[in-house]
């Protein structure tokens, strides 16, 4: 008996772009002459789109010009006041605010926030951002003011795009990769193998799964934010990332998996005709595309593609992506769902024009086995 199941087609571009500059410690210096009025101008310089691995850190530009014109007044100039924000979801949250040696850092961004070369350059605003987390893809805002007029500039940074980590497991079953052979296994669906930092940074945006997976050191962990039984690991009632350590290479566990760009876009097809995983390739082909990964169809949910319609994928997984949940799409959790009783979904690496609609005929919560 054939399966109706639609498609899930990929095409996507993006560039890696990593700093190359040592963070200042906190604080500002001002080199102000009391004798001096400056003139405000900022910039950011357009270098597009910035991508970086989770875990990592980046820094955003923002140049600050003050031109002086000396004066005979020892009137001390008003220093300017340096403001970075963040805007996602239509909401814009402070991220820190400079003026001379004043430095507050709102809580959600302590440890984690700089200005990266103030302390030795006062042009210099750029913002430092680190340990990378899912949530910093957004886009940013470098706000300079001096004086009580209106003498400001908003600048806005361009956005941040950051990779996702995610679980994998083996078709035929939970538990079944040695660690070479779950390196190998993220490699084939177009990913890599995650480090300890990747996944810890997941974690502190939420993510959990209580299922023993591969890291890149050897080492073999998962993340729990509601401590339950069966997945107290070695944190007892405390939540964090549960870890075994460094484990024999030939032991058997899951994997976690990252990935950070593709070249293309994923796009989702529903057709009106029942296919099977071989008819789902050539109609991929047919359309100019091939099957898309898995690790292609999580970061097109990480960059917020939700469908509620399973479709094959070239791995012979059947999944789904849900970033808002809702009734009979999989539980009350986002994320990409998977059905694990099928076997064998769309990637291309140009553009299409496509016409997709959302089936109102919706699966019910099929996932993967409870864990233990």
């Amino acid at each position: 008996m054939r399966t109706l199941l639609p498609l899930l087609c990929a095409v996507c571009h993006l560039t890696l772009a990593f700093p190359a500059q040592t963070p200042l410690p906190y604080g500002m210096v001002s080199t102000f002459s009391p004798h001096h009025f400056f003139e405000l101008h900022v910039s950011i310089p357009d270098s597009g789109p910035i991508f970086a691995p989770l875990g990592s850190s980046i820094s955003i530009p923002c140049v600050v010009s003050l031109s002086s014109i000396t004066t005979s007044t020892s009137a001390a100039p008003v220093v300017p006041r340096i403001k970075w924000s963040v805007i996602s979801g239509g909401v814009e949250t402070q991220i820190l605010v400079v003026q001379g040696l004043r430095v507050k850092v709102n809580e959600a961004y302590r440890d984690r926030a700089a200005l990266l070369n103030y302390t030795s350059l006062p042009d210099d605003a750029s913002l430092l951002l680190g340990d990378l987390r899912p949530s910093d893809s957004a886009h940013y805002r470098c706000e300079v003011q001096q004086g009580l007029e209106d003498a400001s500039m908003l600048i806005y940074a361009c956005c941040v795009w950051l990779g996702v980590v995610f679980h994998y497991r083996d078709a035929l079953g939970r538990y079944a990769f040695s660690f070479h052979q779950a390196q190998r296994a993220c490699e084939a669906i177009g990913a890599r193998i995650a480090t300890a930092d990747q996944l810890l940074a997941a974690y502190y945006d939420g993510y959990e799964q209580c299922d023993a997976g591969w890291l890149a050191d050897q080492s073999v962990r998962y993340p729990i934010q509601v401590p339950r039984e069966g997945c107290y690991g070695d944190m007892d009632g405390q939540p964090g990332v549960r870890n075994y350590g460094t484990m024999d290479p030939d032991s058997l566990f899951d994997v976690y998996c990252y990935v950070e760009q593709i070249n293309g876009e994923v796009f989702h097809d529903s057709i009106p005709q029942h296919l099977t995983f071989n008819e789902a390739q050539s109609y991929c082909r047919a359309a100019g595309a091939e099957l898309a990964t898995t690790a292609q169809l999580y970061l097109a949910w990480s960059e917020e593609l939700d469908h509620c319609s399973p479709g094959w994928l070239s791995d012979g997984s059947v999944r789904y992506p849900i970033v808002t949940p809702r009734e009979r799409c999989g539980g009350p959790q986002p994320g990409v769902k998977t059905l694990y009783r099928f076997t064998q979904c769309c990637y291309s690496n140009g553009k299409r024009s496509r016409t997709s609609t959302e089936p109102t005929s919706r699966p019910g919560g099929a996932r993967g086995p409870k864990s233990a």
